[in-house]
């Protein structure tokens, strides 16, 4: 009968690994799964995993045998291919909501000794996101998790990356922290801005995975590189600087650690907060060039970069403009998507409630669905974006948008009723003051708002939502809101868009 002995089970921390026995080295691993890995799939809903090394001294140890178990069942039993020393081990695994594991052997008579074992192996999809606080916020009330559900290494925002956090590689993704309670928005717990979290992915990002995965049946890997308060600068490779030194150094060290540099699908880029003073937001559209261009060299595989338009609230007092910005951005490059954050419930002028980040995860995923799933939709899943602005009358404006659109009317904040009406801004010239309280009444029509003036001016543009606060208070802006009429996402914002005469 054939005997089987557990020889050795060794750290799966580190890519070239040393196996031992009789008390010596015998052979060492340069290629290697690791348990909880995730590989990306390809255009075939495949991954290709090796196992790969070298003999050490006695080559009569060249009697190796992979197996490879799927759910629990073997699947594959392999012999290595040889060349002198050397022995490689090839095995393909289907992307979907399978584990697998590997173990290897090698066999003496009737005996087999277990050398290596990796285990809760997956094959799918790996996404990043990154960006300030609201791109990574935690909450004690996120606590779905999924062997489905992967990431790697620390979320360390700031700090250094250390020998310590090396050690730390794949794991189940989490949107859970230890420090999230008490910080951010009170009554929801969120927070954990400024804490490393091993696989930390925040809530929205788990929230994001969890849909996908129920959705599509693939596995995620999300690696989340936020920086809470970070400038676009910030997040940049800065070449002069070594890797770890900087937040997108780190995030690219996790990435090309975890063997996924090259295979990385999507970017989801959510920031801008610390932005919007008047030169930053002026360079914005600049330095997001640069990072554009650092992300495209550094990630090789990235097809889609997912950008989020901010909320009125935290920051200082060119939040229009750097919105305005953002939306131009979403225009200029192919790969580039814009999502909006008006209208999401539970904004605190800052950040987001539990249920707000949730969400975000909600809007951001049909797009996701879209681009990488091939879903076909029959309606809109994007943000509603003023096509024109013109003068239709006398003393009557159309703003005309990509799909049909409602209007809160009134919304009430704080106890005081808030009309849209008073949330639009003019100017008589391009650059000349705004100018509010101009419109006498207006209604929503498929995909136009109608605007009824109380003068003859012809005004030069227009701009819709306030700077960051309700005019005339200390209140951050928080509706009434224009609304996709179907998929009730609110609108992207504007401002300064030219009237048309």
């Amino acid at each position: 009968m054939k005997v089987i002995i557990i020889f050795l089970l060794i750290s799966l921390g580190v890519f070239s690994q040393e196996i031992t026995a009789y008390g010596e080295s015998i052979l060492k691993l340069d290629k290697s799964p690791e348990n909880n890995q995730l590989f990306a799939r390809d255009k075939n809903d495949n991954a290709d995993v090796y196992i790969s090394g070298i003999f050490r001294n006695d080559t009569s140890w060249n009697n190796l045998i992979l197996r490879v178990y799927k759910d629990g069942i073997l699947c594959q039993e392999l012999d290595p291919e040889f060349e002198n020393e050397k022995f490689n081990f090839s095995s393909t695994i289907k992307a979907g909501l399978f584990q697998y594991k590997f173990e290897l052997y090698h066999q003496t008579n009737n005996e087999e000794k277990l050398l290596f074992i990796a285990d809760n192996i997956v094959c799918g999809d790996a996404y990043i996101i990154t960006g300030q606080s609201n791109s990574h916020a935690s909450s004690q009330k996120s606590t779905y998790s999924s062997p489905f559900c992967k990431s790697f290494g620390v979320k360390t925002g700031y700090e250094k990356y250390s020998e310590k956090d090396k050690k730390i590689r794949w794991g189940l993704a989490t949107g859970n922290c230890e420090n999230c309670a008490g910080e951010g928005w009170k009554e929801e717990y969120v927070g954990g801005w400024f804490v490393k979290n091993s696989y930390g992915v925040g809530v929205w990002g788990m929230e994001l995975a969890k849909l996908l995965i129920e959705k599509h049946n693939i596995p995620v890997c999300i690696i989340n590189g936020g920086s809470g308060s970070s400038t676009i600068e910030e997040n940049m490779l800065y070449p002069g600087k070594t890797s770890l030194e900087t937040s997108f150094g780190r995030l690219a060290y996790r990435a090309d650690q975890a063997g996924l540099k090259n295979q990385i699908k999507s970017i989801f880029y959510h920031q801008g907060e610390s932005d919007a003073s008047l030169d930053r937001s002026l360079a914005y559209a600049d330095n997001f060039d640069v990072l554009n261009r650092d992300w495209q060299r550094v990630y090789k595989g990235l097809e889609k970069v997912y950008l989020f338009q901010i909320h009125p609230g935290c920051g200082d007092a060119f939040q229009s403009e750097l919105r305005e910005t953002q939306n131009q951005i979403s225009k200029q490059y192919n790969h580039v998507e814009i999502m909006s954050t008006t209208a999401i419930v539970g904004h605190d002028g800052c950040h987001f409630s539990y249920e707000g980040y949730k969400e975000i995860a909600k809007r951001i995923e049909p797009l996701v669905s879209r681009d990488f799933f091939g879903e076909k939709l029959l309606s809109s899943i994007t943000p509603p974006q003023l096509l024109k602005a013109y003068f239709s009358g006398k003393r009557e404006i159309t703003l005309l948008f990509d799909q049909q659109v409602e209007i809160e009317e009134p919304l009430e904040v704080n106890g005081v009723d808030h009309f849209m009406k008073d949330q639009f801004f003019f100017s008589k010239e391009k650059k000349s003051p705004l100018l509010n309280n101009r419109i006498k009444s207006l209604i929503s029509k498929n995909k136009k708002i109608i605007i009824k003036l109380n003068s003859d001016v012809k005004y030069s543009t227009i701009t819709w939502l306030p700077n960051d606060k309700y005019l005339n208070t200390s209140n951050v802006y928080n509706g009434p809101w224009i609304k996709g009429f179907k998929n009730k996402i609110g609108a992207l914002s504007f401002n300064r868009r030219d009237l048309i005469k």
